[in-house]
């Protein structure tokens, strides 16, 4: 079996990043005829070009690109694996490995991690990426756990894996204050015709909106769709529309925004988990951030659940 060169697929990396050879060069303090010839060296490894001229600039082939993707997912590894020793250098527990849902708010994720992280005397690395890579790393042992807000069917997961519910919050609409009083005169038919900042379609939160209004016959004009929950917030703040904000989170949006609640989403909660590969934890840092965390959240949950100034 032939051994792939990493120090070749380094090189490469960095031509792909620094978009030619030349300024890869610079960087790596290498001349140009050095890196040139240490990526041709790949390429017939490999047996495909990774490059192609398109006029003065060099572009990555279709295969290029697929290359340049493993190649991210290789050195990613390595430096976790870097991290890895280093907390054992240090005398300290294993890094925490965490995977993040795209659509969970990084507002939540802290909200979860932090009080698990003053008991951990280790580090933590969270990556948050869609919901079948991070069951793929899960399965793989390269990550020790999962924070989601929905559940991975069998077309994504190969293997088991198990759900432990953290906690779920109830679904607020909010706008800007003159939109939130319009809106809220006759919540929820008011609501027909109005601007919507959505979420990304086929996200969960997304999916229970829009069921949501089916049910009460309402269709809204949708200006705008986020996967972000910090991004779809601050269209929202700006005015583009109303926009969904989990109750738990509800604190963060004060009167010096300009923004108002326009109703609640009666029914409609998002729920919260951990995913592992065991039924019953047996990592100590994840068992700690399952009991601290569902705390956590309940704590955030009763602040959430004083009177909230409604925009009428």
């Amino acid at each position: 079996m032939e051994w792939l060169n990493y120090h070749h697929l380094y090189y490469f990396s960095v031509i792909a990043e620094e978009g030619g050879v030349a300024r890869a060069a610079r960087r790596l303090n290498l001349t140009h005829s050095t890196l040139s010839a240490q990526l041709r060296t790949l390429e017939a490894n490999l047996g495909s070009a990774l490059f192609e001229r398109l006029g003065k600039r060099l572009v990555l082939t279709p295969f290029g690109s697929e290359a340049a993707s493993y190649a991210a997912d290789i050195f990613r590894l390595g430096a976790e694996l870097r991290d890895t020793a280093q907390a054992r250098s240090n005398h300290r527990l294993d890094v925490l490995r965490i995977g993040a849902l795209v659509g969970v708010p990084k507002t939540l994720v802290h909200h979860f991690l932090a009080p698990a992280l003053d008991l951990l005397q280790g580090a933590v690395s969270v990556r948050v990426e869609p919901l079948a890579n991070l069951v793929e790393a899960l399965s793989t042992g390269r990550i020790h756990a999962i924070l989601s807000n929905e559940l991975p069917g069998a077309s994504v997961s190969g293997s088991p894996i198990h759900a432990h519910l953290l906690g779920e919050t109830d679904i607020l609409l909010y706008a800007k204050a003159s939109l939130a009083r319009r809106a809220g005169r006759d919540f929820p038919r008011s609501l027909q015709g109005q601007p919507l900042v959505a979420p990304a379609v086929n996200s969960p939160l997304r999916r229970t909106l829009e069921e949501w209004l089916a049910k009460r016959g309402l269709q809204m004009t949708i200006t705008a769709t986020i996967d972000d929950a910090g991004v779809l917030r601050a269209f929202g703040c700006a005015g583009r529309g109303i926009f969904p904000v989990r109750a738990a989170l509800r604190t963060e949006l004060d009167d010096p925004r300009g923004v108002q609640l326009v109703g609640k989403c009666t029914g409609v909660r998002e729920q919260y988990y951990v995913l592992t590969g065991e039924r019953r934890i047996k990592h100590p840092a994840v068992s700690a951030l399952v009991s601290r965390a569902r705390g956590s959240f309940l704590k955030a949950r009763s602040r959430a659940n004083a009177p909230p100034r409604v925009g009428r």
